[in-house]
């Protein structure tokens, strides 16, 4: 398993047959990471890598994404005759907390280096700073999010979810929408994807400083246990609470994933 602290060269063909292997596997997990991979594909397709961006900050379900990306970008490179499977660096937004965890802005450089990405930081609420995204950056067109069914508001997206009329137009690509918090680590654990050190400290879902604390559930003989070892998935946000005095509403959450609330802007980390 790779080390989740890796900073070493990105090995994109391994990375990439490793991926696609998995996606060939006959289990559910294979079939999930195939069906991942073909939406990413469809997105390739669509607007082609130039047009294309991540929503990423640090959290699990953005940094499996990522992988899978970089995989999928590899494999259309190398389909285009590009033998190298050489890429330009993955355009990838941050929308920044307030109080961020020193470790995932730590794992966060790292992972520009390792997965080559040109990383851009934008302060919230978060209407604005997609606004000042899309004005810097005009020809994305659509935006990879890291969204799951089993997150608030996620079981009204699909795949390809254009974001609400008065909001900055960005096409949102959801390819792990049908995973599940067991699906993640699965995946994360058989690919060997580099993942920020809290969640080896009891952490399973990550936000802001104040909003955010270890999972009860994963309290074991006075010791917290990594995060993939979590039993029951339904528990994975048990240490999160809503920062105090924060507001939001769920018209707003409509606009984009579950982020956009105030309300929940620890849930930005994950998902955009």
């Amino acid at each position: 398993m790779v080390s989740r602290t890796a900073t070493a060269e990105l090995d994109v063909v391994s990375l990439s047959l490793t991926t696609y292997g998995i996606a060939g596997l006959p289990t559910e997990l294979g079939k999930k990471v195939a069906s991942a991979l073909g939406v990413i594909e469809e997105a390739i397709a669509r607007y082609g890598p130039s047009h294309l961006a991540l929503s990423f900050n640090g959290g699990k379900d953005c940094t499996a994404l990522m992988h899978l990306v970089r995989a999928a970008l590899y494999k259309h490179s190398t389909d285009c005759g590009d033998a190298t499977g050489s890429s330009a660096p993955l355009v990838s937004l941050y929308i920044q907390y307030k109080k961020s965890f020193p470790e995932m802005d730590a794992f966060v450089q790292k992972s520009i280096a390792h997965y080559d990405l040109e990383l851009v930081k934008r302060g919230g609420p978060m209407k604005q700073g997609l606004q000042s995204f899309k004005d810097s950056f005009p020809d994305i067109h659509a935006i990879f999010v890291g969204t799951r069914r089993d997150d608030p508001y996620g079981d009204r997206l699909q795949f390809f979810s254009p974001t609400d009329p008065d909001w900055p137009q960005f096409m949102r690509v959801n390819p792990i929408l049908d995973w599940t918090f067991e699906d993640v680590w699965g995946f994360m654990r058989q690919a060997g994807v580099p993942y920020c050190c809290l969640y080896d400290q009891g952490y399973t879902s990550l936000g802001d400083v104040d909003s955010t604390t270890r999972n009860p559930a994963l309290l074991k003989n006075g010791k917290y246990q990594p995060a993939w070892t979590l039993a029951n998935g339904e528990l994975e946000r048990s240490g999160r609470s809503t920062p105090s005095g924060a507001t939001g509403s769920s018209s707003a959450a409509s606009g984009l994933p579950i982020p956009i609330r105030e309300a929940r802007r620890a849930d930005a980390a994950e998902q955009f």
